[in-house]
């Protein structure tokens, strides 16, 4: 079998995502999934770690969202619509007719709403929480997490908002239900400027993260500006912070994209009828999204990574990018947060290069080059990376070891034991990695 080959079945893996829709990269691609309780969501990834190609991944968000139960028009203070949202498979504790009129008014937009249909998502979503199957994921320390089903969730498809309201307040679902209706605008219209190209380019973690944190912080800024108006429960960012704040570092993996997409938006517009502007110049990585950046600032560093001479025993699978946010929670798994963060600030770019065992699918090795924008900071990073290598050899069966390539570039090479012993990185003008040498 080709690598290639071997990758595709391994190019959809779950993961959790909180208030809304989901994305992130998991299983493979490294992966940030929790549950959540207020939301689950789908991440599309390959589990050995390469990225993915997938010409839908902005056509699913997922969040906690209820709808009404009634399928008759309601009359509301921004008027009386001229549709009814049908609610299917079952009843909702608030009038969806009303909650996507409000919506619609907030985002100064005329599209036509679809049906909400009840389901119970913990029957769709069996997958569910089990991150840490994901060879990557495991290896880098995000563990499976649990999910609190008692709370409303959703998903918005094309076509349809899921709901799956459990126990919660009808005020909680209708937060959720808000946050949704944001996403069926934002794939109804062109507020997505990625949304509907006929060719779809290959999508690492860090451009998957990127666009899922623009797409779910346009979702929790509108849901915000919506509770603030008409609900008496906490805001979506709230929500959203408090849980990153006090999560594992797989939660804070999933929850990133919401509370620094959140974060972007509302550095960027100050109504939400002004949300396309958000995605003007929009970036590119996800360092651009924590810092607030557009496109223009702080482009990713230059860095080429070639596969050299490999033995017969490890074939290469291909590459990836992580990017700073994965890398600030992957590194969250063994330190703390606070130097997480610290470490992973100043990211240049970086080049996951995947390699899988010949004869046995299940053993992988992976060599992951990260340039960094200066030398002191670079320093930081490789302190806190031998700090993290070590408590990941003495907390997993994988290996790991750092290696220093210049004054801005190091090398973390990890997983299978054979593989980190074999394996080579050297930097002369491009950086190589090679196996067996």
């Amino acid at each position: 079998m080709r690598a290639a080959d071997r990758v595709a079945p391994l190019a959809v893996a779950l993961l959790l995502l909180l208030a809304g829709c989901g994305s992130g990269p998991g299983g493979g691609t490294a992966t940030e999934a929790p549950a959540t309780t207020d939301g689950v969501s789908p991440e599309p990834t390959a589990a050995d770690g390469t990225g993915t190609t997938t010409a839908d991944e902005s056509e699913t968000a997922e969040s906690p969202t209820p709808g009404d139960g009634t399928p008759t028009p309601a009359s509301t203070d921004t008027g009386a619509p001229s549709y009814t949202v049908t609610v299917e498979n079952g009843t909702l504790p608030i009038n969806a007719t009303r909650t996507y009129a409000r919506v619609q008014s907030l985002l100064d937009s005329d599209a036509e709403p679809w049906p909400v249909r009840v389901r119970n998502l913990s029957e769709w979503r069996r997958s569910v929480g089990r991150v840490g199957a994901s060879p990557l994921n495991r290896a880098l320390g995000f563990e499976n997490v649990s999910v609190d089903w008692s709370e409303p969730t959703g998903v918005t498809r094309f076509g349809a908002v899921y709901v799956h309201p459990g126990d919660g307040s009808a005020g909680k679902t209708e937060r959720v239900l808000a946050h949704e209706f944001v996403h069926l605008v934002q794939y109804r219209t062109t507020l997505l400027p990625w949304a509907g190209r006929l060719t779809q380019q290959r999508l690492t973690t860090d451009r998957l993260k990127t666009r899922r944190s623009l797409v779910e912080g346009g979702a929790v800024y509108v849901a915000d500006v919506y509770a603030h108006r008409y609900l008496d429960v906490q805001n979506n960012s709230a929500y959203v912070r408090n849980l990153y704040e006090s999560g594992s570092a797989t939660y804070r993996s999933a929850l990133a994209q919401y509370r620094f997409g959140a974060q972007y938006v509302a550095h960027r517009i100050d109504d939400p009828a002004n949300l396309s502007r958000a995605y003007d110049d929009h970036p590119r990585t996800t360092e651009q999204v924590i810092h607030n950046y557009s496109r223009s600032e702080e482009p990713p560093a230059n860095l080429s990574v070639v596969v050299g001479n490999t033995t017969d025993e490890w074939a290469s699978l291909g590459n990836n990018t992580l990017g700073e946010m994965t890398t600030r929670t992957a590194l969250g798994t063994e330190l703390t947060p606070e130097r997480a963060a610290v470490a992973a600030t100043g990211w240049g770019t970086d080049h996951l290069a995947v390699f899988q065992h010949s004869t046995n699918d299940s053993r992988f090795g992976w060599a992951w080059v990260l340039r960094w924008d200066t030398a002191a900071e670079a320093g930081e990073l490789e302190t806190a990376l031998d700090d993290y290598a070590t408590a990941r050899d003495r907390a997993s069966p994988a290996d790991f070891r750092v290696v220093s390539l210049d004054d801005r570039t190091v090398a973390l090479v990890f997983g299978d034991p054979a593989f980190v012993t074999n394996a080579t990185v050297r930097a002369n003008g491009n950086v190589t990695v090679a196996v067996g040498e």
